[in-house]
Order: structure tokens, then sequence, then C-alpha cells
């Protein structure tokens, strides 16, 4: 079995805009932990970006550091736009609206899955609730939903 966390790349891993820290970080010590931190080159907190507001956030635990350091759990980059597309073809094809943070995982499910045999399965954790997120996805679609 093999353990894949998806990353919040925002605009990019190659922009400031990301929140992929795993990816983009170092190890740092930021609220009392050691682990993987977005930093500037001085090791001050930089600042960090997602769409997604419970990923929106300049670390790791560390217990995915651990899994990562270890080679237990593989974490990869997730940008806005997949993760939307993935929040709107779940909602759309299965009438499940995930959460923003999940569609990342569904995101990436849906790039992996092509590629894998017909006997493989894929687990994806759907949490929290979607709907609080529908407002959020239509600003980034740029629909003003105050007409």
């Amino acid at each position: 079995m093999r353990l894949i966390g998806c990353e919040a790349a925002g605009r990019g891993i190659d922009t400031f805009e990301t929140a992929a820290t795993v990816n983009t970080g170092r190890v740092g010590i930021f609220h009392g932990m050691k682990s993987y931190f977005c930093q500037d080159k001085y090791g001050q907190i930089a600042p960090v970006y997602s769409i997604s507001a419970g990923l929106d956030y300049p670390g790791v635990g560390p217990e995915h550091a651990n899994l990562h350091d270890t080679g237990r759990a593989q974490y990869v980059p997730v940008t806005d736009e997949e993760a939307v597309r993935a929040f709107e073809y779940l909602s759309k094809t299965e009438g499940i609206i995930p959460a923003v943070e999940s569609a990342h995982a569904v995101a990436y499910a849906i790039k992996t899955a092509p590629q894998m045999g017909k006997d493989k399965i894929i687990v994806i954790t759907i949490s929290g609730r979607g709907d609080k997120d529908c407002a959020q996805i239509a600003r980034y679609r740029g629909v003003d939903i105050h007409e």
C-alpha cells in the first residue's frame, strides 16, 4: 500500500503563492514543533497561499515530516486549478461536494488513475463539507455571488 499526501500548491510550487510545504519548505521550528516549513532565506516563516483555508498554513505536522523522511509517504503538489476542477467533477458526476481540502486528493486520483491497472484500488479520504466552499469556488471562477 502506498500513502500519498496532496499538498496545496496554490498557484504552483514554482511561485511564492503556494503552501506545498514538503515540496518547497525546509526543516525549522515553529509553534514549538520541528518540522518542514516555508521559510525565507533568514529562516523566518514565509507567507503562503492556497484556495483552501484549511491547507493555507506554512508547515506540516511532525507526523507528516516523519512519513516523508522515512519514505513511508509521498507528498505531491496539487494546484488550486486542479483542486477546483476536481471539486466540480466530483460534485457533478457523483453528487458529492467535497471540501476543497479533500478536492486536492480527488485531483491527484483523477490524474493518476488512468495509469493504474484495473485491479488496483484508490482510497480517498473525503472530509468536511464542500457546501461551505461553493461561494469560494464561484469567486475563483469569477462568478459574482451577490448578483
